[in-house]
């Protein structure tokens, strides 16, 4: 184990329990054995703390564990574990989500430091079924970010590129992720994406999400404010259409024509169906549970 890099692993977590020992479950489950596993609490009130210390205390996993007394959001949060990394890799976990067991040992097999990031794609789980998304291979360039996070939402790199750019940005109430993800790559150079899906983001859980869809505009908006001067017409182009989908306004074929030629065609065509023929994406949200 001494021969092989530290990887940090952070966790952020508020009042999701139940959820929570899932994700850590899976930290547990890592076929990669050298992990430090931080968890910061971020006041919450559901047994949380009780858990997570009586983990401490008798788990032989290397895990550490914060308490924020008051909620203070989970960029703070996620920035504490990152002062006290001691990793020489770090990467991040939701606490409603999952790490398939080869996921870290995957990452740190194709990180390369020509690249300021290494990631893979996801799987979207809706309850019995799940899709994969964002799983094919591609080196992932500054104005490609600019248009829509390719990285997704969660990546491995150096801990000190974490620290270099000062972390996460507490000021943003979403999007926090896709803005750390771009200015890494502005600042250490293209990221690199693994083909796969290794990461498991769970939408079955009757439960809140970290950010919903009010903050995420407000935090979109934030977004904007700090990156809209790097970008062109297609990135902005592309950021309209993101904001299409979120508000779920209908996508019409002027429209749909329009956007083409900035790229995701994919993704337009599927929303410019599901806006104009509802009955088909009740029906696929049916069929997906």
């Amino acid at each position: 184990m001494s021969d092989l890099p530290l990887v940090t692993v952070y966790i952020p977590t508020h009042n999701r329990c139940r959820l929570l020992k899932r994700a850590i479950d899976s930290i547990f489950l890592q076929t990669y054995p050298n992990i430090e596993l931080i968890v910061v609490n971020d006041g919450s009130q559901d047994g949380t703390k009780d858990y997570l210390d009586e983990l401490a205390s008798q788990s032989k996993f290397n895990i550490k564990v914060f308490h924020q007394a008051i909620a203070k959001g989970a960029c703070v949060a996620r920035n504490i574990a990152i002062r006290h990394a001691k990793g020489h890799y770090i990467t991040g976990l939701d606490d409603d989500d999952e790490f398939l067991p080869c996921r870290i040992q995957e990452l740190v097999n194709q990180f390369d430091e020509q690249y300021s990031l290494v990631c893979t794609g996801f799987k979207w789980h809706y309850g019995k079924r799940y899709r994969k998304v964002d799983n094919k291979e591609k080196i992932i360039r500054l104005p490609d970010q600019l248009s829509y996070n390719y990285c997704s939402n969660q990546v491995l790199t150096l801990t000190e590129r974490f620290r270099a750019i000062g972390g996460f940005d507490e000021a943003l109430v979403a999007c926090q992720d896709y803005d750390m993800w771009t200015r890494l790559i502005e600042r250490f150079g293209d990221a690199k994406r693994v083909a796969g899906a290794s990461y498991v983001v769970h939408r079955g859980d009757e439960v809140e999400r970290i950010t919903e869809p009010t903050n995420w505009l407000m935090g979109h908006r934030q977004f904007m404010a700090k990156h809209a001067g790097k970008m062109d017409g297609i990135n902005i182009s592309n950021q309209e259409f993101k904001l299409i989908t979120v508000k779920q306004e209908k996508f019409g074929l002027v429209r749909l024509l329009r956007s083409l030629k900035g790229g995701l065609v994919r993704e337009k065509f599927r929303y410019f169906l599901s806006s104009n023929l509802s009955f088909l994406a009740r029906l696929r949200v049916i069929l997906l549970k």
